[in-house]
């Protein structure tokens, strides 16, 4: 009997012992596949911030007091980053609290951990830059095009940075849909010096930074206005592609006013420009009738959108238009791009008349 009952125990203590081994097994593998799962996302989310739609940016103030949990705290509040363990590792890894650099960064939510690290590991002054120039009037297309002339970015991951990325300023938020590029007129035109890897979509953030930062200026204006920030835009765009002279700017933006005030086709020759596959040193009959919601000699009010990006003059006019009774104006001469402008369509088709003949001694109206 003792000899049966010893054998139950160690039967027993058998199967307690091959259940703890079973649920240790079981243990580990759990918190293994937990561990690993938590690894992968953590990696996933770094590799996959460069093609996220949304972007944004953030100016990051570096001291001497900065550490890596500092900086990952941050980021991770400000959502730059997924985890801030994983950040913290990347930086350790990287010497980053040995060899941080004190200054202004720009960092984008598109950078991966590798990225910002890099950024502000590297001596600023050793810190190769590129500089680039949009001149007033470009459109989307033309800085895609000066962009890749510069080896700075392709002209594709540039479009493809305008029309498949969002960006977070609150100014995008009321643009309606149906415009050639819903950023065209936004991206300011100006100077700007970067750092030579950055990507399609810091280049946009940028730009459209700099275009808060000068409309701004004008926000009183902006707030006791009938109109939107995207039709004061539009308008300010036509303004810089129809007047060369600065002088004329508030006066062509008075002309404008006075049409949509009152109901009149804009007609302004610029929009069908736009719309045109390419530019034309005169435009035709045929052209004036082009089926296009950018013609303003075929549709009432103001075109889609934007059709060029403005400078802050263009932009001034367009805020603060001149008061005035005119309502037309013409080319009056094509060596200072002297406008003429008139009350009535009586004086305006005399000066058209006066120009042409200015051009063709034989032209008869």
């Amino acid at each position: 009997m003792k000899k049966h009952s010893h054998t139950q125990r160690m039967l027993l203590n058998m199967i307690i012992t091959l259940l703890l081994i079973t649920l240790a097994i079981c243990g580990s593998i759990i918190v293994f596949s937990k561990s690993f799962d938590y690894t992968f996302n953590m990696i996933e989310e770094d590799q996959n911030r460069p093609t996220l739609p949304n972007v944004h940016t953030l100016q990051l103030q570096v001291d001497e007091q900065t550490t890596a949990q500092t900086l990952a705290k941050l980021l991770y509040d400000e959502q730059f980053i997924g985890n801030q363990f994983w950040f913290v590792v990347e930086a350790k890894l990287s010497d980053l609290e040995d060899d941080l650099y004190p200054g202004t960064y720009t960092i984008s939510s598109n950078m991966t951990n590798h990225d910002i690290v890099k950024l502000l590991t590297t001596n600023p002054d050793t810190l190769e830059e590129v500089q680039f120039t949009i001149p007033e009037g470009f459109t989307i297309t033309q800085i895609a095009n000066r962009l890749e002339d510069k080896q700075i970015v392709s002209k594709a991951a540039f479009l493809n940075a305008i029309e498949n990325k969002t960006y977070d300023y609150d100014f995008l938020k009321d643009i309606p849909e149906g415009g050639t590029y819903k950023l065209e007129g936004y991206l300011f035109p100006d100077t700007y010096r970067i750092h030579k890897n950055a990507s399609a979509e810091e280049i946009v953030s940028i730009m459209l930074r700099r275009f808060e930062e000068i409309t701004s200026r004008y926000n009183q204006y902006l707030y006791n206005s009938d109109y939107t920030l995207h039709d004061i835009v539009t308008i300010a765009s036509i303004i810089e592609r129809e007047a060369k002279l600065q002088e004329e700017r508030p006066t062509i933006s008075g002309v404008i006013y006075n049409r949509l005030n009152q109901q009149m086709k804009l007609q302004m020759c610029s929009t069908i420009q736009y719309a045109l596959p390419e530019r034309k040193q005169t435009l035709t009959y045929e052209d004036l009738s082009l089926d296009s919601p950018y013609n303003t000699y075929l549709h009432e009010g103001l075109p889609q959108g934007p059709i060029c990006t403005p400078g802050e003059s263009a932009l001034r006019a367009a805020f603060m238009p001149e008061e005035h009774d005119y309502y037309y104006f013409v080319l009056e001469d094509a060596s200072t791009s002297k406008h003429a402008f008139s009350q009535t369509a009586e004086e305006h088709n005399f000066y058209k008349t006066r120009y042409k003949q200015s051009q063709d001694i034989n032209f008869v109206d």
